[in-house]
């Protein structure tokens, strides 16, 4: 296999997100203030509008189709004690989309791959990231979601300046304490009869459960801090918008995503830093070429199934397998492993590839890294099979 020239499409996308009170302004149309409740969690929510142009003419991967790239990352600022550990990201709206998130402390750098665009998937994805709210948050103040200038024509904030809610509209929490904390199991595919528990605060007995498309069979309220839903019909979980309304009016939404079980971190601290943002589709095949640039390059593998897999990577040098390595994926696990921990001793050349074969179809993403800026670039595999 040889590469095959292609032109990079690569849009250029950056934000800043300034908060320092537990709140932030999640509006679709117009502005309202969600206050979050002490002990809770929140999402913050960032639209992207991409603006392909042609940049660079050389070659990226083993494949004649162009890839949508960014360099250009999304910052998130998290200043103040209020708020605690990220939780996750995720990407909505773009099932096809992969990126990762450099996490240090309470700030994160978020970069983006996408392939071109699908007949049928909307254009416009939007980030979301979860973040844990101290229990020592004062409830009900405000902050304002501030976006980098240089972004403003190709980035649209669900909302704009974050103002008081006064008038109490239906899904705040102008009265109330209320948070939706996760959804379990949160992504992956769910046959119909499948249970699924939303975790958070402040449900109170009566609360109305919907998931966005979802029909549900039942809906049990166990406390104050559980409700647990039996699907009706067969449905892909990742990406729902979640939503619970208490007979007050108070409520809280969340868009579901999978916090699978990490298998330990890897022994490269920036890898160790980095969350891989996986494209929703499982994979039972997948070739990956070895980057030119960067100072490591990884494989982050996800198994959002509720059955174990085994993943085999070969290491191919001029079409002949140099090295092998497995890794065992229990359900709902996670790992990303720098190659050199996978083959120790073993150095890949340039244009050297990874075959990737699971026994039970896992979501994979290539990882390449940059220690000089402590950056971490999403790869897209190069060939993959469902």
């Amino acid at each position: 296999m040889s590469p095959v020239g292609c032109r990079s499409r690569v849009r250029f996308v950056a934000a800043v997100f300034a908060l320092a009170v537990p709140s932030i302004a999640l509006a679709v149309d117009g502005t309202i203030c969600l206050p979050v409740p002490s002990g809770g969690s929140i999402q913050l929510k960032v639209r992207i509008h991409p603006t392909p142009i042609i940049i660079d003419p050389t070659p990226i991967i083993i494949d004649p189709t162009p890839i949508i790239v960014d360099p250009t990352p999304i910052i998130v600022d998290l200043p103040g004690p209020d708020f605690g550990a990220v939780q996750g990201v995720t990407l909505l709206g773009a099932p096809n989309t992969a990126g990762t998130a450099v996490i240090d402390g309470n700030s994160l750098v978020i970069r983006t791959v996408s392939p071109p665009a699908t007949p049928g998937l909307s254009s416009d994805g939007m980030i979301a990231v979860t973040i844990a709210v101290s229990d020592q948050a004062p409830v009900g103040t405000t902050a304002s979601l501030t976006l980098d200038g240089a972004a403003s024509s190709g980035l649209d904030p669900l909302g704009n300046s974050c103002m008081p809610n006064p008038i109490g509209l239906v899904g705040s929490v102008a009265t109330g304490a209320v948070s939706i904390t996760d959804v379990l199991p949160g992504g992956g595919f769910l046959p119909a009869g499948s249970l699924v528990a939303v975790v958070g605060i402040g449900f109170q007995p009566g609360a109305q459960l919907l998931i966005d498309g979802v029909s549900l069979a039942s809906t049990s309220w166990v406390d104050s801090s559980r409700i647990e839903v039996v699907t009706a019909v067969d449905t892909q979980l990742d990406g729902r918008m979640v939503s619970v309304t208490n007979p007050d009016l108070t409520g809280a939404t969340y868009f579901s995503y999978l916090r699978a079980t990490d298998l330990g971190k890897s022994a490269r601290p920036l890898l160790a830093a980095t969350e891989a943002i996986f494209p929703v589709q499982p994979l039972s095949s997948a070739v990956f070429s070895a980057p030119t640039s960067g100072t490591f390059f990884g494989l982050a593998l996800q198994n959002p199934e509720p059955a174990d897999s085994i993943v085999s990577v070969d290491l191919l040098d001029a079409g002949s397998v140099v090295a092998s390595a497995s890794l065992a994926l229990p359900a709902r696990t996670k790992v990303s492993r720098e190659v050199s921990e996978l083959f120790p001793g073993v150095i890949p050349s340039a244009g050297s590839v990874f075959a990737l074969t699971a026994t039970v179809p896992v979501q994979m993403l290539g990882l390449s890294g940059n220690e000089s800026d402590s950056s971490v670039t999403p790869v897209l595999p190069a060939l993959a099979s469902p």
